[in-house]
């Protein structure tokens, strides 16, 4: 399957100074790399072609080498739709307008940075709620899918909630479950509500439910929508569970093979060497990541999911009760235990060198 190569524009078809008309599908590529490329949402690249190829309808990865891809809004393609993100410039950070210090710069875009801001605010409103309401009151929002709380009824959690209130304290027993999946939906589907795309969102929520709520189903859909994937892994030959899977993911990676079905647009790999002998450090990816204000994460082929921020890995444990301010944890990539997988981050925000 096409996956990682350079896009080539048609010499024979005019184009506009900022755009080209169409592109040719060249060994190596992808739907989402080329959208990537070309500053456009996956989705607005299908829309603009799926008349004159239908297979891209149902399937975005049926691209042939050789096809003449059409450019949404390029002298006559077909327009990108709404509800899709617009194309932004280079150059700039979109969330600010100005150069970053660093040598690194985002792609300004609308739509990923309203994706951004609205996650990032999502975690921090959800966390403050469950922890405040733990320092007030001795008991929290939320309650994992895989405690006791599952199979409380209503009375015996009004009972339980009173047991464990601090003195003089009347907590509410209206607890919220949750799980890692259903922590990263809620969080995911705040960032599609606060850009607006709220419609969208309940199409991806159908979507992943009918497949079995899985992280790598999620992850598809987000990148349909512009968003980038980022494989990582700290320490690409040598990890520290002994697991070969996370070596042979990084090989596949490294050959331009998509990762569970996920194609992958950049790595941040080798910053945590299992030995530092045999792995040589590599914190470049860590540092881009901890520029990128929110996204959503799989780990282990989706076994489990996060969200995130700024490097921060944050994630929802499902065998805590109301009262564990463990519920939800927060931790830098870089120190956590987990040992490969992909994040997604919304179109824009991924730093380029």
């Amino acid at each position: 399957m096409p996956s990682i190569n350079s896009v080539r524009t048609n010499p024979n078809i005019p184009s506009t100074p900022s755009q080209p008309a169409s592109v040719q599908v060249q060994a190596g590529d992808s739907l989402s790399k080329i959208a990537s490329r070309l500053g456009v949402s996956t989705q607005a690249l299908i829309d603009a072609n799926a008349a004159k190829y239908p297979s891209l309808a149902s399937n975005p990865n049926s691209i042939k080498v050789g096809w003449q891809l059409n450019v949404p809004g390029a002298n006559g393609a077909a327009p990108t739709q709404p509800t899709t993100p617009q194309p932004g410039a280079w150059g700039t950070n979109g969330a600010t307008g100005g150069q970053r210090a660093t040598g690194t710069t985002t792609r300004t875009n609308d739509f990923g940075n309203k994706l951004a801001a609205g996650g990032a605010q999502s975690i921090e409103l959800r966390m403050k709620q469950h922890l405040d309401s733990i320092e007030r009151t001795g008991v929290g929002v939320y309650y994992g899918d895989h405690s006791s709380m599952k199979t409380m009824t209503p009375d015996e959690r009004k009972q339980w909630a009173a047991e464990n209130a601090k003195p003089g304290a009347t907590p509410s027993a209206n607890f919220k479950e949750n799980s890692c999946i259903g922590w990263a939906m809620e969080n995911v589907g705040a960032a599609y509500a606060a850009a607006g795309k709220s419609e969208r969102w309940r199409e991806i929520q159908g979507i992943v439910a009918s497949k079995g709520s899985k992280g790598t189903d999620l992850a598809k859909e987000l990148q349909k929508d512009g968003w980038q994937a980022v494989y990582w892994n700290p320490d690409a030959k040598n990890p520290n569970d002994g697991n070969q899977e996370h070596s042979f993911s990084a090989s596949q990676v490294a050959r331009g093979k998509p990762y569970y079905g996920v194609n992958i647009d950049a790595q941040v790999i080798n910053y945590r060497p299992t030995d530092p002998d045999k792995t040589k450090q590599d914190l470049s990816g860590i540092d881009k990541l901890s520029k990128v204000p929110f996204f959503f994460g799989l780990a282990k082929g989706g076994m489990h999911t996060f969200v995130g921020r700024n490097g921060n890995v944050n994630e929802f444990h499902w065998n805590e009760m109301p009262n564990s301010t463990r519920a939800i944890e927060e931790r830098p990539l870089k120190d956590w235990g987990w040992n490969s997988g992909v994040i997604m981050v919304p179109p824009g925000t991924w730093p380029q060198s």
